[in-house]
């Protein structure tokens, strides 16, 4: 067979089940022999849009996803999605064509290693055609491990030879991999924190999610008396337990942010404490002792809140801290319990329970023939199944969604935007969630800007008959420059536009459409919700007066 089939047969191999692509003439052969081997294909009509569905798919599904495309424009037209995939540490193969050993005449060529390497994901080369397995085999585990995006080149001339068909491997696809032990040294520092913290509080993030750190954590809050609370990417993670305050960060509301500033100790597992999950430093007090537990030593103390930075898995430094203190309980040394109450007690469950999932106070008054965003997000709650998967795009109005929206567990919150703040990957991400999760309700919210920006994508959910319910939250504008430059500015005219039918553009593509203006026009929502088939788009508008309370931080530092 040619090198080039043989790059599929060898994904194959690998466990590669789903793949998400444009195919052009430098990609058609190893997806066809791929897909040939029994993979399904899902094709987009943007790359930009297929290497978004096989992050979403990833995250989602907790399996490596391969997108495929062509080579030069092909490779540059995945860039945002990439890079939005690299900073979230998703992992992630992508394949793509390559022009030929001195072919640099060609109108498809371009630095392709040059440009991977700038985005921040890891450029891998089939090198010769004797090779192509073990190059394969080599960014596939790469990915896996390393838990970052990796682009596969795949020169034209290369994939032309003929090689013998790869013979079974002996491999478990990823592979086992062993997860990095933090020292003895350094999980004693951080018990001895813990044992004598009055208000400790412990932050889930996203690897807390990918090294399935739940029970242990929840262990761990108990024998310290600990507060709970995780990042907006690992949303759902502690739901339903008492203890919980929820999202730390921009998203947190007044009740939770005033218990987080009061905690003495704070422990994040897999948490990168950015500016939007500290709210800039404010949501940590200031005499707080903040440690950093994370399999990435670059990704250690990058801000400068971080007092102890722990190099080792979630769960492993999870299960070694409740040995630690396990071990001093049996000592009588340093006890979580000596000397000191804690906070979980009644009267913090009270103020827990008092705020709940609530916002800071706001109107929800609307303008005639417009829907206050909160209201419009608090009704949906109540209408949408309990098992789904919550996909938010970027901008102003996806605050409403992630605080009114509840989810069944991280795998079912999908935060396109967290990574690289870029709106428009919504729809694409949509896809990826729901061809992950066929048995949950994908719902993803959108504004208007962000859907109109990848609406080609609205074509793939109608032509794959996706039960996908989007909902637009649409004021006519990039809502979050409106607001940020608003107060007596000018020249607003440039981020506002003519009002939309998106319900309409809808229908015309195939998809179920409404217009929704108040509460009584969720009718038909209700009805598609008994039997979803295929997509129903909500054309939702909103008050463009409204702002979240999370605005004030949307651009500083920008």
């Amino acid at each position: 067979m040619s090198a080039g089939q043989a790059v599929g047969e060898t994904l194959w191999q690998l466990g590669v089940r789903q793949v998400f692509g444009v195919v052009g003439s430098g990609n058609f052969v190893p997806t066809a022999a791929l897909v040939e081997a029994g993979a399904r294909y899902v094709a987009a009509r943007h790359e930009g849009a297929a290497v978004t569905m096989a992050d979403s798919y990833a995250r989602v599904s907790g399996e490596l996803a391969l997108c495929s495309v062509h080579q030069g424009p092909g490779l540059t037209n995945t860039i945002t999605g990439l890079v939005d995939a690299v900073k979230s540490r998703t992992p992630l193969l992508v394949i793509t064509g390559q022009t030929s050993a001195g072919s640099t005449r060609s109108n498809f060529y371009v630095d392709q290693i040059g440009l991977i390497d700038r985005t921040g994901a890891i450029a891998e080369q089939v090198y010769r055609g004797e090779t192509v397995v073990e190059d394969t085999v080599r960014a596939f585990r790469r990915a896996w491990v390393e838990r970052r995006p990796v682009v596969l080149n795949l020169p034209l001339d290369i994939q032309a030879a003929g090689v013998p068909a790869p013979e079974q491997l002996a491999t478990d696809g990823g592979g086992t991999v062993r997860v990095p032990a933090p020292t003895p040294e350094s999980v004693a520092g951080v018990a001895s924190l813990l044992a004598t913290a009055r208000r400790p509080l412990i932050i889930a993030g996203r690897g807390a999610v990918v090294s399935d750190t739940r029970d242990a954590l929840l262990l761990l809050g108990e024998r310290t008396g600990a507060l709970l609370a995780n990042t907006a990417v690992a949303n759902g993670f502690f739901t339903d337990d008492p203890w919980t305050l929820g999202i730390a960060g921009g998203f947190a509301s007044d009740g939770a942010a005033e218990l987080m500033r009061e905690a003495d100790v704070v422990v994040g597992f897999g948490c990168s404490f950015t500016t939007w999950t500290t709210r800039h430093g404010r949501l940590l007090g200031p005499d707080a002792a903040v440690v950093q537990v994370d399999v990435d030593a670059r990704a250690l103390g990058q801000t400068e809140r971080v007092d102890v930075g722990v190099l080792g898995d979630s769960g492993e430094t999870a299960r070694a801290l409740l040995d630690e203190l396990a071990a001093r309980d049996s000592r009588q040394e340093d006890s979580p319990y000596a000397g000191k109450p804690g906070w979980r007690t009644e009267t913090v469950a009270a103020r827990i329970h008092r705020y709940g999932r609530a916002q800071s106070a706001e109107s929800q008054a609307g303008q005639p023939g417009l829907i206050h965003p909160r209201v419009l997000s608090l009704e949906l709650e109540t209408m949408l199944p309990a098992a789904r998967t919550v996909v938010v795009d970027g901008g102003h109005f996806l605050g409403w969604p992630v605080t009114c929206w509840t989810v069944p567990d991280p795998e079912g919150f999908v935060f396109t935007s967290s990574g690289f703040q870029s709106i428009g990957l919504g729809l694409a991400a949509a896809v990826g969630a729901q061809t992950a999760r066929p048995d949950r309700l994908t719902v993803l919210a959108a504004g208007d800007g962000g859907f109109l920006m990848s609406v080609s994508e609205l074509e793939t959910l109608v032509r794959l008959r996706l039960p996908v319910l989007v909902v637009v939250y649409n004021d006519a504008a990039y809502g979050a420059e409106v607001h940020h430059f608003s107060g007596g500015r000018t020249r607003l005219e440039l981020v506002r536009f003519p009002p939309t039918d998106i319900a309409a553009l809808a229908r015309g593509a195939g998809a179920a459409g409404v217009t929704v203006r108040g509460v009584s026009d969720l009718t038909p929502v209700a009805e598609w919700l008994e039997n979803p088939e295929g997509p129903m788009i909500v054309d939702a508008k909103i008050d463009p007066d409204v702002v979240g309370y999370w605005a004030e931080q949307d651009f500083q530092g920008h």
